[in-house]
Parts: structure tokens; C-alpha cells; sequence
């Protein structure tokens, strides 16, 4: 028969994939800002999901009572990064910087944090009934406002746009906060049930 002559020429280029070598279980818990913070302050999320970057597909969700996650990450080369998403419904929060974890290990606790889910500017201004005296309106107040136990703003009443006893601040927050406004011994305090609006107004009756 014919007899058949290669062609000239170099073998194609030959292709070697060439696994990672690490595989990890990922455990943590999905929680607040506030948590991330400050473990004795804020919250653990229960109603969340997890996952890598090496595997999007997959995600966990956490554990309904404490909020606490298992995930295992494959075929790593060390570095990945792992998120969190909330999904309940009522948009008290979202998701928060994506985490970066560098391990070899096969083992490690990562917790995650969430993002508040609503910004709100609140502002009124601050009346101050002394006792025995007349009610005016207070520069040089303290406004405080508090998420989850924990201040995230402290700012003075002063004279904004002609009018004294003025505050405005805008904060991150899931739905409630608390705001006492004080002076000289003198307070008022306002914790909202929930408010999710971009703007609200508060003007404390400080007595």
C-alpha cells in the first residue's frame, strides 16, 4: 500500500493542567456590622448565604439558629475570597466587602459581615425646657445616635441655615436606631420601631 510521510515541522504544543493543591473547610458565622466590631455588641444573621470565589455555584446557607456556616473550598491555591449575601425579604441588610482568606490549612474560621441595608439623614432641632423657664431652642446640644448598641455618630446642635437648635446626620442602619439628644443634665431619646425612608426628622424635647 501508500506509504504515508509526516509532514515537516514541530508536534504541536502539549497542554498540562495542573491541579491546586489545597482544600479547605471554611466554618464562621455570618454577622452585623456591629458584631464585627464588637463581639459583645450586634448580632449573628440567620438567614444568609456563603460562597467562594473558586466555586460560585455553590453556596451554603446559614444555620437558622446561630448564623454559623460550613464551606468547603477546593482546589485552592492558598488565596480566595468568600461572600456573603442576606436573603430575607426585608432588606435590613446586604452585602458587605467581600473577604479575602489566604490559607494553606485544612481548616479555618472566617466570620463575615454584612452592610447595613438603609442610609437615613435625620435632622430636626433640639428644644431645651429648663426647668422654671422658658423652652428655646439649643445650640451646644449632644446628639447621639446608636445602631445596635453601638455609636456610630455624636454631633452638636448649632445654627443651620438661620436656625438654632439645628442637627442633621446621616447614618447607616437595618431599620432602627436610637437618638438621645442631651444638655446639662437634660435628655430626650427617640427609638423608632423601624424606619427605612432616605430622610426622617426628629426634635427632641430636652426637659
Amino acid at each position: 500500500g501508500p506509504i504515508t510521510i509526516p509532514p515537516k515541522g514541530n508536534p504541536p504544543p502539549q497542554t498540562r493542567t495542573i491541579p491546586y493543591a489545597y482544600t479547605t473547610s471554611i466554618t464562621g458565622k455570618v454577622v452585623t456590622p456591629a458584631r464585627a466590631a464588637d463581639p459583645a455588641k450586634g448580632a449573628v444573621i440567620t438567614t444568609a448565604q456563603v460562597w467562594a470565589s473558586t466555586d460560585p455555584g455553590n453556596k451554603v446557607s446559614v444555620d437558622t439558629a446561630d448564623g454559623s456556616y460550613t464551606l468547603q473550598v477546593t482546589d485552592h491555591q492558598g488565596t480566595f475570597i468568600i461572600t456573603a449575601d442576606y436573603t430575607a425579604a426585608d432588606g435590613d441588610y446586604k452585602t458587605g466587602a467581600p473577604q479575602t482568606v489566604s490559607t494553606t490549612a485544612a481548616a479555618h474560621m472566617q466570620d463575615i459581615a454584612l452592610s447595613y441595608g438603609y442610609t437615613t439623614t435625620l435632622s430636626g432641632r433640639v428644644f431645651d425646657n429648663p426647668p422654671g423657664a422658658s423652652i428655646t431652642f439649643r445650640n451646644g446640644a449632644t446628639v447621639i445616635v446608636t445602631v445596635e448598641g453601638r455609636e456610630v455618630a455624636r454631633i452638636t446642635s448649632r445654627t443651620i441655615g438661620g436656625n438654632d437648635g439645628s442637627y442633621r446626620v446621616t447614618f447607616d442602619h437595618p431599620g432602627t436606631f436610637r437618638v438621645t439628644a442631651s444638655f446639662e443634665g437634660r435628655s430626650d431619646s427617640f427609638e423608632p420601631a423601624r424606619i427605612t425612608t432616605p430622610t426622617t426628622t426628629y426634635s427632641p424635647v430636652m426637659n
